[in-house]
């Protein structure tokens, strides 16, 4: 393991990867050590024509392109190999592979990584400078397959998703396995800096479901200390008002207020002219919890007088925390966002994806 720091556009150079994931959270991981420079390697399953990802095709995309958009959210910067592991020339590739990398992704269920003799704990014993990343859905012994949707149901986060009981919704991204995907990437680069020290590789194993759990932050915290069980309530922040309230413009812009504190509050009342004998029933946050939607209807009536180029004036003149309600094609109008698009080409295909990485290394001063 070569690495070199100096790059500071690639400072992961020198770093082998071997990608035995499907789907997302594996492939996600494989990403981020790609853009960072690593040469990530990616083996896909020959006998189902790849990673299925592949297939998960909008209906405006061309059915006869052997990649998908999805797909591509997740293997930017791979070397791509279709082979089959149950047949013994490929297999024995894998291990050739397995003897000039330092970090695996796999997301084999035990019995599959039995059957191909790429169980974490074969793979050290045989490679014990590799640092193996196993992501399974509850625990590598738990057979249960697992899947971000199953897991959103699972771990709270659809019972609070959505508007009210009638209508829940999911996360329109696959957010656990993004998660997981970050917990792996933490747990490798700890591994890594434990074999920088130490010489010797190790398994990590990565959990779905527990994933899931960590990212409850709050609202587990909400449940375990206030026995509050969150409901869907929308945009709506079930411990802060106004935050997440979605008020409308004289000329039809749906703005979301993000009020985290009274002095905030306190300058958005009276920066909108507001009467000064209401704000009083409004003064701190406890009392805006409790007649939440007394204020939600004083606030649009204000707000509803107003166009968005005023109110924006106000509320940035005054420093009040707000958002517009963007679709994607809003986002990808701003320099911010147009900076994490990855473009490539592949098969005289121009592919586009987000970048993994939202950090950067300032360069050194000389």
């Amino acid at each position: 393991m070569n690495l070199n720091f100096n790059q500071f556009n690639k400072p992961l150079q020198g770093l082998k990867v071997l990608d035995l994931s499907s789907i997302l959270a594996g492939p996600l991981t494989g990403s981020f050590f790609a853009e960072l420079g690593a040469d990530v390697i990616k083996v896909e399953n020959k006998l189902i024509h790849g990673d299925a990802t592949r297939q998960w095709k909008l209906p405006s995309e061309d059915p006869s392109n052997p990649y998908s958009a999805y797909y591509w959210s997740a293997n930017y910067g791979k070397k791509i190999l279709l082979l089959d592991l149950t047949n013994r020339a490929d297999r024995l590739s894998i291990d050739t592979y397995l003897s000039n990398v330092d970090i695996v992704i796999s997301n084999f269920q035990k019995k599959t990584a039995s059957k191909l003799q790429l169980e974490p704990d074969e793979i050290l014993a045989k490679y014990p400078n590799v640092i193996v990343a196993q992501l399974s859905a509850y625990e590598y012994d738990d057979p249960r397959p697992g899947y971000d949707l199953v897991m959103q149901g699972e771990t709270g986060w659809i019972s609070m998703n959505g508007t009210d009981n009638d209508h829940l919704a999911k996360l329109p991204v696959a957010i656990i396995d993004i998660i997981a995907a970050h917990q792996m990437k933490e747990a490798i680069l700890l591994a890594l800096l434990k074999k920088m020290t130490t010489g010797q590789g190790n398994i990590v194993h990565v959990s779905l479901y527990k994933s899931a759990i960590s990212a409850l932050a709050n609202q587990a915290s909400n449940y375990l200390m206030a026995g509050h069980i969150a409901q869907p309530i929308g945009t709506l922040h079930p411990n802060i008002a106004p935050y997440g309230d979605l008020l409308i413009s004289q000329d039809l812009k749906k703005i979301i207020l993000a009020v985290g504190s009274d002095a905030q509050f306190k300058k958005l009342w009276f920066s909108l002219n507001m009467p000064e004998k209401d704000y009083y029933t409004f003064e701190t946050n406890s009392d805006r919890l409790k007649y939440r939607k007394n204020l939600q209807n004083i606030l649009q009536q204000h707000f509803g007088k107003l166009s968005l180029e005023k109110l924006e004036y106000s509320l940035k003149l005054n420093n009040i925390p707000f958002c517009l309600v963007k679709d994607t094609s809003e986002v990808f109008e701003d320099p911010l966002a147009k900076d994490m698009i990855n473009t490539f080409l592949i098969d005289q295909s121009v592919c586009k994806s987000v970048s993994n990485i939202a950090f950067r290394f300032p360069k050194p001063s000389v």
